[in-house]
């Protein structure tokens, strides 16, 4: 009634290729991208930087590389020392924020162990 058979010389109806399945989306870029934007709309913030445990950036609001490369490298190696400080004074303990005060500016550098990467804001202080 309704069946057709296809013999082996006759060619089956042309079927549309699948469609290709759309890429995994990564969830760590995700993330960044996430607490850069957390970070840029917090009102007096005027730089961003986000470094990865390998100490290269990964976002920043600073337009020219050179500069966004030099900055996160001098904040890194702050951060650095003062880890190494507190070691020094309590093994047990862990190194989560620094904050820079200066007349002009403020600068915060914290951790996120959970994801390995570093987080500088520059903020104007209140």
């Amino acid at each position: 009634m309704g069946c057709r058979i296809v013999g082996l010389r006759e060619k089956p109806p042309s079927v549309p290729p699948p469609e290709p399945e759309p890429e995994p989306e990564n969830l760590h870029e995700k993330y960044i991208d996430h607490c850069f934007e957390c970070l840029r709309q917090v009102r007096l913030v005027k730089q961003v930087i986000v470094i990865s445990e390998n100490g290269h950036p990964v976002r920043s609001t600073i337009n020219d590389e050179t500069e966004t490369i030099t900055t996160a490298g001098l904040y890194a190696s702050l951060k650095d020392k003062a880890c190494y400080y507190l070691k020094m004074i309590d093994p047990e303990d862990d190194f989560l924020m620094l904050r820079i005060k200066t007349r002009n500016n403020e600068a915060i550098i914290s951790t996120d162990p959970n994801h390995g990467l570093l987080h500088i804001a520059v903020q104007v202080p209140e």
